[in-house]
């Protein structure tokens, strides 16, 4: 029986969007289990997490870069070096996307080219490396996607992140036959930390920004989870990691909620 280990160790990971939430707690659990982390995000630097390593002193080293995912060319030379720099990939989490609520078909193109023409890029790009260490490919999702209750329902944020559900399992039957894992967390509503400032402060996360703008529809959210609380971004990076990791061999093709039992669709 072999030990519950995550098997991160010396491994290498690309993080796109993984600067602050979510996105940030998987860079730092990576890092804690041993990984070295490629991320990126629009803003992103060497120094963002040298808090992180200078607190925790892990075994693994991140990497930052500032990179636009809706240039499938940007992604390609981001992946490409951070292959070249750890000499292997095992690990791809894709985090970042748009954020776009109005229904325009500006914001329709814009997002599109973001969350799925630059999802596809990443994984397309990241394939070739994948398939010498046999790894694998998490796609964070949304609840928002499947259900309309929220009222971003109809817009290119709510559409785009079910269609990276469905890329996600739509490439496990592609990917597979390389020994390619590909996976897909869809988190509920997640009260995640925001952009860490240059003075130490954070950015509120949208969760606390919708308590104080609108607390009745911020109400109405908690209402319908049924463990009656928000979700924490390091409980997504929990599953994410797992998925991840060779933990999850047999795993792939599956969507995985992380939601408190808030949706209601199987």
């Amino acid at each position: 029986m072999s030990s519950f280990s995550t098997q991160l160790e010396g491994k290498h990971a690309l993080v796109t969007g993984g600067t602050k939430g979510i996105g940030r707690a998987i860079v730092e659990l990576l890092l804690a289990q041993g990984a070295n982390v490629s991320y990126c995000s629009r803003s992103a630097t060497d120094n963002d997490f040298a808090a992180f390593l200078d607190r925790s002193k892990p075994s693994g080293t991140a990497s930052g870069t500032s990179v636009d995912i809706s240039s499938p060319s940007s992604i390609e030379t981001w992946v490409e070096k951070a292959a070249r720099k750890f000499g292997r990939v095992d690990v791809v989490v894709a985090n970042a996307a748009s954020f776009s609520t109005e229904a325009t078909a500006e914001s329709w193109r814009t997002s599109f080219e973001a969350d799925v023409l630059g999802l596809v890029s990443l994984i397309n790009a990241s394939t070739p490396h994948l398939e010498k260490t046999s790894g694998s490919i998490v796609v964070v999702s949304s609840v928002a996607g499947f259900e309309t209750r929220f009222d971003v329902a109809g817009s290119p944020y709510t559409t785009f992140k079910r269609a990276q559900a469905t890329l996600a399992k739509d490439y496990a039957r592609k990917l597979g036959p390389l020994g390619i894992r590909i996976n897909s967390v869809i988190p509920g509503p997640i009260e995640a930390p925001g952009k860490v400032l240059p003075d130490g402060s954070r950015e509120p996360s949208r969760i606390q920004t919708l308590k104080e703008t609108n607390p009745e529809y911020a109400q109405g959210i908690l209402d319908a989870v049924s463990l009656r609380r928000f979700g924490t971004a390091e409980e997504v990076a929990n599953v994410v990691v797992f998925l991840a990791s060779p933990l999850a061999g047999y795993v792939c093709g599956a969507n995985v909620l992380v939601d408190g039992a808030m949706s209601t669709f199987l």
